[in-house]
Formats: C-alpha cells, structure tokens, sequence
C-alpha cells in the first residue's frame, strides 16, 4: 500500500464521519509517515492547516492508522505506548477489541495489536451502548506472564516474551527491537572483553538489565542497539532477558529493520562503572568510617552485588550505600567488643537480629536479595525459602485481618510453623541419617515449646533461643480443633486429629531437602503431619504439598521458578491418585473449546474446613495468578473457609517464587525480620555445607540436641 491510498481510505472516513461535504477537518499530508503498524495519517483543523489559525488547532492532534497489510482503518491512541482501536462510523454498532492485559501494560502498542493478542470482541452498539454479546477469537494465544513465565520489566523483556509466545512476528520483534537498549560488560579500558563473546557462533552477549549481568561485572556499557549496528561489522547479538527469555538476531537483520524504521528515541551510549566499585563508594566509606570512629573504612561491597545477580536482583545504590553502612556498623561493634549500635537501624544498614539466646543482635540488611554468608544455595535457593516463610506470615495476617492498613503481630499459625521448624533443625538426623527416626520426638518438641509459650504446662526442659524471644510469647488466637491436636502432643499421645493444619508440615519438610540426596520429603511431611494429624488424607495432602515446595523452592541454574500448574506433572506416574482430582480442578486449564485460561476461584470449592478443600482453595488462588501477588493474596482469602491457613499457604507459594522483593504488604507484619532469620537458619541447616558440621559454629548453643 502506498501513502496516496492510506490518505484516500482516511478521507473517506471524514467523510462518513462529518458529512460529504464537511470543510472543517482534512489529512495532514505533510505529517504522513509509515509507522510498524502501517501507515500514519494526521488529520487537523482546516483553519489551523491551511490559515495557520493556532487558536483551532485540534490538540493533541488526531492520527489515524491505515493498518498493512489488510488496510484496516483505526485510531491511533493519544499517548506513545497506547493502542490503537478499529474506527468507528457513527450509527453504525461495531465489535471492541478485548486486548489482554499483558500487552495492554506492555508499552508496545506502536506494534499494532496482535490478532493472538485479541481475547476476543464485545458488541457495542450503534447509540455506544455496550451489548453483552461477546465472541472469542479462535487464534488467541495466552501471555507467558499469565502461564506463569517471569514478568518483564522493560520493553526489551516484554519483546522477548511476546515474541517467544507467538505474539509478535520476527518482523514486528525486530522493528521493537530499534526502540530498545541493552547492557555489555566492559574492562576497565572501556573495551568488551572476549568473555563478552559467544566465540564459537560470532556473537556479542548483550543483557536487558544490570541485574543479569554475569558475576563480577562491575562495569557496563549501556548502548541502544541502533548505535550498536553502526559498528563495522555490525555484530551479531545474543539478547539475554533472563533465564525465561533469549534470542539471537543477527547485525544483518537490524541493519536492515534500521534502513525502513529508523530509530527516533534519543541516542543512548554511556560507558558505567558500577556504584559497588567506584571512587564516590570509597569516599561514602571513608566518611562514614570517620564519623564513627572506625580505624580503617570497610572495602566496597562488590560480593553484595554479586550475590544479589545470583538471585536475580540488583542492589539500587541506595542499598549498596546502606550496606557499606552497616558492615561500618558491625565492624566497629565488633572491634569495641560490645560496643552500642545505633538507634536507626534502618538508616544505617542494619534490620533487627537475634541472637543465640533469643538476645536482639542487629544483623546486616540485605534487603531480601541475598543470604549474608553469601552461600547461594546447593539445591533450594535462600531467596525462595526467605520468601516462602514470610509470604506465609503475610497470608495468614491477611486471612485473619482481612487488610493489612497497619502492623499487625505474627498469627497463631505462622508462630506454629516457626517451633516446627525450628524442632526440625534440632533433629539429629542432618548429621547422622541413621537417626532419623529421633525425627518425630524432637520436631514435637518445638509444638510443645510453642504451647508453652501461650502459657501452658509441657512436659520437660524448655530452651532453645526461639522461646526466648519476647515477641513469640504474646498469646495467639488458635484454632481450637489445632490447639486440641497440639495438647495431645503434651499428652504423648499419637496424632489423631484430622483437619487441614497437618498442610503446615509441608514448608519445613521441604526444607529437609535441601541438601540433594537427603530426599524423602514426602515421607517427612507425612511424619511431621502425622504428630498432630492421623488421618491418612491430611497426610497425603500435606505430603504432596510439600513435594510441591521443594520443587517451587529449587534455586535452579537460571533462578527459574515454574508456575503451581506444573502440579500437575505429579500425577504422570499415577502417584497421588487420591488427590488427583482435586488438583486437576484447582489449576489453571485451557478452555476446551477455546485458547482462553480458565482460571478457577477458590470460592468454586466452597466454605468448607476439610484438607482436599483448603489445598483446592491455596492452588486455585495463585495458579496464573504468580505474577499477580496482590490479587493471588487477596483470592486466597477470599471465600467461607479456613482463610489465614489458606492465605499463609497461598503466600508460602508467592513467595517461593518472587522472594521478599516481590512480595506487597512486608512491612506490616511487625515480626518479619525474626521470620527471615528462622528461615535462613533453616535454609543454611539443611544445605550441604550446614553451621552444623563446623565444631566453632556456635550452632549447638543454638539449636541444642534435644
């Protein structure tokens, strides 16, 4: 189509739409330009066109779009990024696009909409009445964000993720492509080191954001890919969007896609050196190092950076500047011996800690985005686990509060579940397998020190530091029928409860396997389920629910959390049969008429109080919903039936996998920081190289035999 027909078919519209012989509005032909979804065509004022009249002036000026190749007829949006809608003919009904949400808030609308990208069409009609007739669009295809894919979070991610689903063509890929700028590591003389090649294919590793740059990168350039293929060669790229999202291009093809869709956005080409590295960080150092009185400065924190990308994240500078504050703050603790720490913690780098005695200790803060002895984890990654065990205090304060407008305490069950663990870590059976049958005994152990804290009298010596901390001997509000299966402990009597507070044994059996080869975590979730729970579905369930943690908590080569409807793959080998069913129908599924998600509500299953209900009600809430946390949360409590258990359980898969970060609400659980530090213990106990083994550790002060 040439620009003269684009222009023709535009004109018909005014006419149709102001009268035949309508003099009030016309093209503006010198402002015609071919654009990715076709071609662009302004129209304006007359009196502004042609008497330069600034007072009729239409503004912001109105554009159509003549779509190639079918020559549709639509109207631009108004602001850069938005999407353009069919025209319309006054008194005439017509079919709105229902666009899916993914590339609605994409900013990639100069695309054009992609027809796999069109749930389907509502009928408005012809007085602009909606109608409630609606057709699905057979060539639809879901979004990665929606099945469970890493969220992106700039338009070279969101390209990459388009273009894998089936979205995007390569052509419309590539065009995006001019928009975008990407990030390459750099040595200190400016130059891309050969580690920045892929030798064997000839191609230049490029990355889409800082935070997944390689390990000990410390510089960078950060470069648009139009300027890059002015290099001679123009080389070919590996675009690296994180571990869900990778492509190669070659120079040939950009060079070409530049020639037709020359790049408009501003030259972007900046040589970086990291904040972590640089002389400003020395200087903050040396300055904070005086104005405490700390002999030597602290070295910059570049392992922060480092361990942080192994996760996934990228410390902000903000962060880093904190953390050079707080290892200042340790370092001169620690030379005086006892020496007092400041009020703020938080303003110097620190958040609060606990020592072996249950003492406060600040400890350093690190933001969620890495483990602090920088161990990265040989099977579950600490981010994941960090994020299960707070994701699970957030749900329950959101089940039991039904809004989190101010900082609430720790819920009966989440304080439940730190005591469990914590009996768990005290287990001997990390270091010696053969005792593991001591399992049972010293995981009822931690109930029971739980239960003596809400002030009743158990059986034996109570210690350990989790029952010293002040904040865990604030009575809670149990469940009557759990608190009933936890006083049989005290009782020593076997488990007989049934009811769906065995599912709290999933997390920390889990845990057992992080080291791989330890394995057996079903058969542990059964034995920790089987102290309070004895019946043989509670336990069923809380085994394949803890199967289900340790894989969603494997830290994975990529960082790669997969979506709960992974599930699914339990049953292939007919394991599970008598849950089957009930999973089936909790997760998201493909209509089978058509492409579009069916996404069940956990108030499908009912109010009821039984295991198969709550654990249909915990998958149903955050399947397709993983990159959704605020709206998963609030799904998992939203229904009739046990909802501070389902939302802590909701929020234990949440955060599995968007770690701390990724989580809303953090800072209004008032306990949070003793959550993460259980959890961290727990994630280091069970690793491959556990405190436990080290003779110097301190670890049996800590958690002593029992």
């Amino acid at each position: 189509m040439e620009a003269a027909e684009a222009v023709a078919r535009v004109e018909d519209w005014l006419r149709a739409v102001h009268g035949p012989d309508q003099r009030t509005v016309r093209v503006d032909t010198a402002k015609v330009r071919r654009v990715p979804e076709g071609w662009s065509v302004p129209y304006n004022a007359v009196a502004f066109l042609d008497g330069g009249d600034a007072g009729k002036e239409i503004f912001p000026p109105p554009n159509m779009v003549v779509r190639e190749p079918d020559g549709q007829l639509r109207q631009a949006a108004p602001h850069p990024g938005g999407l353009s809608i069919p025209a319309r003919y006054p008194g005439r009904e017509h079919w709105k696009e229902i666009v899916d949400q993914e590339f609605r808030e994409s900013g990639l609308g100069h695309l054009g909409v992609p027809e796999a990208a069109i749930g389907g069409w509502q009928k408005i009609l012809p007085d602009g009445t909606e109608s409630d007739e609606e057709r699905e669009n057979p060539d639809y295809r879901p979004g990665p964000i929606r099945l469970g894919r890493e969220r992106p979070r700039n338009a070279l991610e969101y390209l990459l993720a388009f273009h894998d689903a089936g979205w995007l063509d390569r052509e419309r890929f590539l065009i995006g492509l001019v928009s975008t700028e990407v990030y390459i590591p750099i040595a200190d003389n400016d130059r891309v080191p050969r580690t920045a090649y892929d030798q064997q294919a000839h191609r230049l590793l490029t990355y889409s954001d800082p935070r997944h740059l390689p390990e000990h990168t410390h510089r960078w350039w950060h470069v648009d890919l139009a300027t890059l293929m002015k290099l001679d060669p123009p080389p070919n790229l590996n675009l690296d969007g994180g571990p869900q999202y990778r492509q190669q291009v070659s120079g040939t093809e950009l060079t070409g896609i530049l020639g037709r869709f020359p790049r408009f956005k501003q030259t972007v080409d900046k040589k970086i050196t990291g904040l972590a590295t640089s002389e400003e960080i020395r200087t903050f150092a040396e300055e904070a190092a005086a104005k405490i009185v700390l002999p030597t400065p602290v070295s910059p924190p570049t392992h922060a950076v480092d361990w942080a990308r192994r996760n996934g994240f990228e410390l902000t500078d903000e962060e880093i500047r904190l953390t050079v504050l707080g290892r200042t703050w340790r370092e001169r603790v620690r030379l005086d011996d006892g020496g007092r720490w400041p009020v703020d913690l938080a303003s110097n780098g620190l958040q609060p800690g606990y020592g072996d005695n249950g003492e406060a200790v600040p400890r350093l803060n690190t933001f969620g985005k890495y483990f602090e002895q920088g161990n990265p984890g040989f099977k579950h990654g600490w981010h994941r686990v960090t994020g299960a065990y707070l994701g699970f205090a957030l749900g329950e304060a959101l089940g039991i509060h039904g809004k989190l407008d101010r900082e609430v305490p720790l819920g009966p069950l989440t304080q439940q579940l730190l005591f469990l663990t914590e009996g768990t870590i005290r287990s001997p059976h990390r270091e010696d397998s053969a005792q593991v049958g001591l399992l049972p005994a010293t995981a009822a152990r931690g109930l029971l020190r739980w239960l003596h804290t809400q002030g009743e009298q158990v059986p034996g010596a109570v210690d350990g530091w989790l029952v010293q901390v002040p904040e865990l001997r604030e009575r809670a509000d149990p469940d009557p029928d759990e608190l009933a299966a936890i006083r049989e402990l005290a009782q020593e009597r076997p488990g007989t409860a049934g009811g769906p507070g065995a599912l709290l044994a999933a997390l920390p059996a889990a845990l057992t396997n992080g080291y791989a080869g330890s394995g057996g975590v079903d058969q542990i979730a059964r034995v920790l389920a089987g102290l309070t729970h004895g019946g043989e579905e509670d336990t069923e369930a809380a085994a394949f629910l803890a199967s289900l943690f340790d894989l969603l908590l494997t830290r994975g080569e990529d960082t790669v959390c997969p979506p709960v409807a992974t599930a699914r793959s339990f049953f292939r080998d007919g394991s599970w049969p008598g849950l089957r069913d009930t999973v089936d129908k909790s997760l998201m599924r493909m209509s089978p008429d058509s492409k579009i998600p069916v996404l069940p509500r956990p108030s499908d299953f009912g109010a009821g109080h039984d295991t198969k209900t709550v654990l249909a009600q915990v998958l149903s809430a955050v399947s397709g919903y993983e990159n959704y946390p605020e709206m998963a949360l609030r799904r998992s409590v939203t229904h009739d039936g046990r909802r501070p258990l389902t939302g802590a359980l909701a929020g234990a898969l949440l955060g599995a996998r968007l770690g701390v970060p990724g989580l809303p609400w953090t800072t209004q659980v008032r306990s949070r920081y003793l959550v993460q530090q259980l959890a961290s213990d727990a994630f280091w106990h069970f690793d491959q190289y556990s405190p436990v083994f080290e003779s110097t550790s301190g670890w049996a002060r800590r958690y002593p035999r029992s």
